[in-house]
């Protein structure tokens, strides 16, 4: 008997676990991606160069191999694709239309808040005039974020009305929309919360408090989740997620969603209806509740019933490398620190001679580490311990 094929949008780092375990789980596997060479495309069945930008262009190709499910995992990008390619040749997925609700901010900043969530003042703007009404509309600091993109990228703070344009253009120039989202900066701190929709009921599986940079607040220097205790203000945050992803119509599968808590009020900052970057869908989660997100993804991309019981209430710790600007001549130390006890794992983002510069979006920072532990603090205090073993070289 043939086995069952599973299309995979996506053959980067961040896809090769997925594709690594649905072999594990006995299925043959598709990926297409843009780019022609690519990590996932040496363990999987097969692979074509696919935009997975373009709907129906995947559309033709998964028509072409007759797969019998489709997924894509961590990156926006794919989300419509993914959805559009299930809902068309009638095989499981979330719907077009709340994919496009997860991956348009102005449309979920629009649905959340008819729903009754908490909602920053903010406009859409698609030109230098609706810029400069802005300007004159919004109390600063505010946010300026395209409307279709993630990771941070072509996201700014502005605090001083002489910058709003050319964070405009910024945006702008990473939005396939051309469009542009400014919203008024809502102060507070900042709550991730990952978990998996079963039949339209959220199973949060963590919850992590966010550290912002320094020089740029939208970018965060370590990642913090706290052991579930369903305190009042976990569940102020988990009553607002399941306002929010119900608003936006996700019945089934994953979600990475983000908060900001100002006094009483919860307010929705970006959701998506896929799993964590930084290994958050494939590393921490598993260690932190006992839930294998990865597979149960896969399991409900294939038709199959999903498991999400929890039976593990752990802490974890993602800390990002913090490097000053220079040229990186050289690391010493990582298997060390790969070694510490505590430590899952450790990814270093940069090529050696890179010239690390400010910050200016997620994909900026130079690398991680990630522990786990019964406690937030233990798994800080391991992930510090760590760092302090790596030794990079760096000159001007």
């Amino acid at each position: 008997m043939k086995k069952r094929l599973l299309h995979v949008l996506g053959g980067g780092q961040w896809q090769v676990p997925t594709v690594r375990l649905a072999k594990q789980l006995g299925y043959r596997v598709l990926v297409t991606d843009m780019f022609k060479e690519r990590p996932a495309y040496a363990m999987a069945d097969s692979y074509e160069i696919v935009d997975i930008a373009d709907p129906k262009a995947t559309l033709d190709v998964a028509k072409r191999y007759l797969i019998d499910g489709i997924l894509c995992d961590t990156t926006d990008t794919g989300v419509p694709t993914a959805a559009y390619v299930a809902e068309t040749m009638q095989l499981p997925g979330m719907g077009f239309e709340t994919a496009l609700n997860f991956t348009d901010k102005w449309r979920m900043r629009t649905l959340t808040a008819a729903a009754g969530c908490y909602a920053p003042d903010n406009l859409l703007v698609n030109s230098q005039k609706e810029v400069a009404e802005a300007a004159g509309k919004l109390d600063f600091p505010v946010i300026v974020k395209p409307v279709d993109n993630q990771s941070g990228r072509g996201v700014t703070v502005v605090r001083d009305r002489d910058k709003l344009l050319s964070a405009y253009y910024y945006a702008l120039e990473r939005s396939c929309k051309a469009s542009v989202l400014v919203e008024s900066y809502i102060r507070g701190d900042e709550y991730i919360v990952d978990g998996f929709m079963v039949d339209g009921v959220a199973h949060v599986l963590g919850i992590a408090l966010k550290t912002p940079n320094t020089e740029n607040s939208t970018v965060a220097d370590h990642i913090t989740y706290q052991p579930m205790s369903k305190g009042r203000l976990q569940q102020k945050v988990i009553d607002a997620n399941e306002r929010a992803i119900s608003a936006l119509g996700l019945l089934n599968g994953i979600f990475h969603a983000e908060y900001r808590v100002c006094g009483e009020q919860v307010f929705p900052i970006d959701i998506a209806a896929r799993g964590g970057g930084c290994k958050i869908y494939s590393h921490v989660l598993p260690n932190l509740s006992g839930v294998h997100v990865n597979r149960e993804m896969i399991k409900f991309a294939m038709g199959e019933s999903c498991s999400v019981l929890t039976n593990a209430n752990r802490a974890a710790n993602i800390e990002f490398l913090q490097l000053s600007a220079g040229i990186v001549e050289s690391i010493t130390g990582i298997d060390d620190a790969r070694a510490v006890p505590g430590v899952i794992t450790a990814h270093i983002n940069f090529q050696f001679d890179e010239r690390k510069a400010v910050l200016r979006e997620k994909d900026d920072r130079p690398g991680y580490l990630i522990s786990v532990a019964d406690s937030a603090e233990q798994a800080k205090r391991i992930t510090a311990d760590a760092v302090s073993l790596l030794k990079i070289n760096l000159r001007n």
